[in-house]
């Protein structure tokens, strides 16, 4: 979570270029890509921090909701402004480019490898409260233990995760 401006300055610093590079390969223009990126913060910004689990997936994941949205007004405006439906050329291509695959792909791979080297309590709590939507109360229940020892391995297989994933993409860099 975000506790004071170095830290979004910090994260501003680390993933903007990284965000906008992504939106043009999904086929937005250079400023619409920016654009998009510095709305994205601003919503960080204006966002309850009791509400942001993993900050860099919510960034990730406003900056695509403000392309889409981005796209939809403009097209929109097209649309209302000509009274008639015109094919734009400028339009995002709705599949993924062949590297973007890859790269998602990889992802994919790294994630299963990462949930396979979990030990398989902590494995079995996240995909029971992740994947499968059950609360802590739930999972306890089902599993037969305290809801404080799920979510002891639930930060357990979390920060699991977040290691394996990061160390995952040091040596992909």
């Amino acid at each position: 979570m975000i506790s004071n401006s170095n830290s979004i300055a910090s994260l501003y610093a680390d993933e903007q270029a990284r965000l906008t590079r992504m939106l043009v390969r999904k086929g937005m223009s250079a400023q619409g890509a920016a654009d998009a990126v510095q709305e994205a913060f601003i919503r960080v910004l204006r966002a309850p921090r009791e509400d942001i689990r993993d900050l860099k997936s919510y960034l990730h994941r406003t900056a695509v909701s403000v392309a889409i949205d981005q796209h939809r007004h403009e097209r929109r405006d097209a649309t209302l402004g000509r009274g008639v439906v015109e094919i734009d050329d400028t339009i995002i291509d709705p599949a993924p480019l062949a590297d973007a695959m890859i790269i998602s792909r990889e992802e994919v791979d790294a994630l299963d490898a990462a949930l396979r080297e979990l030990p398989p309590r902590c494995r079995e709590v996240l995909v029971l409260h992740k994947f499968e939507g059950l609360s802590y109360n739930e999972i306890a229940e089902r599993l037969g233990i305290a809801k404080n020892t799920v979510m002891v391995h639930m930060v357990k297989a979390l920060g699991c995760l977040k290691s394996s994933l990061r160390d995952n993409n040091m040596r992909r860099d």
